[in-house]
């Protein structure tokens, strides 16, 4: 059942929490500014209403967690503290004497209680506050992510199948111990014999042996993979695993203790491994509206759309301007922006010509109608056909120029692209536009302006949002494994900042007016 904490604290320690509680402590500017009662109407339903023991007062549960991310606290460091910091015991409505709740139930509580929607549903309760308190505005968001690195150790190519092979056996001993010896052998006899042929065995022979070896189990231990779910999820993940690596799938599990974590390139030789936290925060305010929680291989510019229309679903407001990086640049947001009468500050890489590559699309220009297109060489050409949209390709419009004026244009080595042996490719140009090339235009003229420079200027403040919560609310390494447990772990430290950040501008000290 529901249980709440009696409000009244007994005579003895509130006189203690009054001599002993600084009026300036962060925790005391939290609980004058925010009401955390609205966690019961959040949780009821988890909870019966006519049976069952009573739990830990839910409010008080979401207070001990959010203290963990305010001050970098595990769940058995904030337990300890909760026991004996006097200013925590105040904040959670606990007398002296009362019995704080230990690491399991914490844990419990955050894992089987309340899931990822329900703090979800918390952080969302704090921005209705700061909207409400006209904190946030609706002149221009920041939208960017950062990355939150895997909680766990990430081997590759060799050992990851070997590990995962290895769990498929203990999973079979438990339940065939002369069979998981048997095909352990097997599989570790073949690997031998490669080594025999060669001193260097590829991770790709590696996989090969695993997937040879469990066809051989599937056929072996069949009746047992439609009962047993822990030993089919081992072999389906040991399986998933070979091949991925073995078709060079984009999408590949990269760990057997976290099976939704992913790498990419963060930049040229650099590969992170783990998460992001995509965001859109209020330029003015800095308070974070929205985020979405993906794994690490998931590109940014997929989130922006996303994010916007999270904000108006929430809360019914709408910018008058979005800021973003370069990546978020694609035609399609730059389409969505225009077509919502967003006003887009987002920059444009720099085109190939000023890479000194072959002219790119942005070396041409193309009519506002998107009806004809001219080349640096001056020539225009109105012949164009329109291609539909694929699985592959986006709906494209194809400018064809007359290889009369290609095939004699001094400007053809900077045009159009030689092969290996150094002779032209095409006779002619060909210019691929994006169908709604039109909100590119749109934009190109927008990034002139004075107003564009200023607010892209101002992208610092995400960055600092991050920097804040990497260095002071643990977002740099996730807590947890899986998607939906780091989505918790990214939300709570987004839900913390949002906190301060509210605290901060509330309690603000108010200028005082100097006398002529």
């Amino acid at each position: 059942m529901l249980s709440k904490n009696n409000p009244q604290i007994d005579i003895l320690s509130q006189m203690i929490y009054d001599k002993l509680v600084p009026d300036d402590h962060l925790l005391v500017k939290i609980d004058s500014i925010i009401d955390f009662s609205f966690v019961y109407d959040k949780v009821k339903d988890k909870y019966s209403s006519i049976s069952g023991r009573s739990s830990k007062d839910p409010a008080m549960m979401v207070k001990i967690i959010l203290l963990e991310y305010l001050y970098k606290l595990s769940d058995v460091e904030v337990a300890k503290r909760a026991s004996t910091d006097v200013v925590f015991r105040w904040f959670l409505k606990l007398g002296i004497d009362d019995i704080t709740p230990d690491d399991t139930t914490i844990s419990h509580f955050r894992t089987k209680r309340i899931g990822k929607e329900d703090f979800e549903n918390f952080f969302n309760e704090i921005v209705k506050m700061c909207i409400e308190k006209n904190i946030v505005k609706t002149k221009r968001y920041i939208i960017d992510s950062t990355d939150v690195s895997a909680n766990t150790a990430l081997p590759f190519g060799k050992k990851l199948i070997r590990d995962a092979y290895s769990k498929v056996i203990k999973e079979i001993d438990k339940f065939d111990e002369n069979l998981a010896k048997q095909e352990k052998d097997s599989f570790e006899a073949d690997i031998d014999k490669e080594y025999e042929k060669a001193e260097k065995v590829g991770a790709n022979k590696h996989f090969e042996i695993a997937l040879k070896h469990l066809a051989d189990i599937y056929v072996k231990t069949y009746d047992e993979l439609q009962n047993n779910e822990k030993y089919l999820d081992a072999y389906e993940l040991c399986y998933d695993i070979a091949d991925q690596h073995l078709n060079k799938k984009k999408d590949k599990i990269i760990s057997i203790v976290d099976k939704d974590a992913r790498a990419a390139h963060k930049s040229r030789g650099k590969v992170k491994v783990g998460y992001k936290d995509h965001i859109i925060v209020d330029e003015d305010s800095e308070i974070i509206l929205a985020s979405s929680q993906t794994p690490f291989n998931v590109g940014d510019e997929k989130k922006l759309d996303e994010l916007i229309n999270k904000v108006e679903d929430n809360f019914k407001i709408k910018p008058e301007e979005i800021t973003a990086d370069k990546v978020y640049g694609t035609t399609d947001n730059r389409a969505y922006l225009k077509d919502n009468k967003i006003v887009s500050n987002i920059a444009f890489y720099n085109s190939p010509a000023e890479k000194n590559e072959v002219y790119g699309i942005r070396d041409f220009v193309i009519s506002e109608d998107l009806e004809s297109v001219t080349c640096p060489y001056g020539v225009t050409t109105k012949d164009f056909t329109k291609t539909n949209v694929t699985e592959k390709t986006p709906a494209r419009i194809l400018f064809k120029f007359d290889k009369k004026y290609c095939t004699e244009c001094p400007l053809r080595d900077s045009c159009i692209r030689k092969d290996k042996t150094g002779k032209h490719n095409l006779r002619f140009k060909i210019v691929e536009v994006p169908i709604r090339y039109d909100a590119v235009l749109h934009d190109l003229k927008r990034v002139e302006t004075k107003d564009f420079d200023v607010a892209y200027r101002k992208r610092f403040k995400v960055e600092r949002r991050f920097g804040t919560m990497v260095n002071h609310r643990g977002l740099r390494r996730n807590r947890y494994t899986g998607l939906d447990s780091s989505s918790v772990h990214i939300i709570m430290a987004n839900f913390a900042s949002n906190i301060v950040r509210m605290v901060n501008i509330l309690c603000r000290p108010v200028p005082v007016a100097v006398k002529a």
